[in-house]
């Protein structure tokens, strides 16, 4: 089932939805991935990091809204790469998330068109994503808007 929500630029006053949006993120990802787990100010850390961002022209912060509730939110920065690239330009998602009870409703696609747009008129050709290889729901939303792997990361934990 398909939901149309309006996605805009997110304002101050959104914060406290986008943080809790966040928790509910970290919160899905800590149960795949202990590594994921909050710190215990993390949320506050988070909300500054929103709030630079929103005041930021470098970044993009959208909502997604339906009936005035904020349902999902994402983050969009531009960023560059070493210059040795010819194109070094690049646009990058840093978070990305739709609430549990509007998820597979289209919200998400919609909020990565709008992304897009921006990151067009901002002159970005080349869009970047990471996203957990635990995350069933992220490795498959991203392969189908149009993702595809380049570089793989790959961690250790030291004893």
């Amino acid at each position: 089932m398909q939901t149309t929500a309006v996605i805009r630029l997110a304002t101050r006053r959104d914060l406290p939805a986008i943080v809790g949006l966040w928790e509910e993120l970290m919160d899905f990802h800590r149960a795949r991935d202990p590594f994921f787990t909050r710190s215990h100010n993390g949320s506050d850390i988070f909300a500054r990091f929103v709030a630079e961002n929103i005041r930021n022209d470098a970044a993009c912060v959208l909502v997604a809204t339906v009936d005035g509730k904020i349902v999902g939110y994402c983050q969009g920065m531009l960023d560059r790469h070493p210059p040795a690239l010819a194109e070094s330009d690049f646009g990058q998602i840093l978070d990305f998330g739709v609430t549990a009870d509007y998820r597979r409703a289209g919200i998400g696609q919609q909020m990565f068109e709008t992304l897009c747009e921006w990151f067009r008129r901002e002159g970005i050709r080349r869009i970047e994503v990471r996203h957990s290889t635990y995350n069933e729901i992220g490795a498959r939303f991203w392969p189908k808007v149009g993702f595809k792997p380049y570089l793989q990361t790959l961690f250790m934990e030291l004893p």
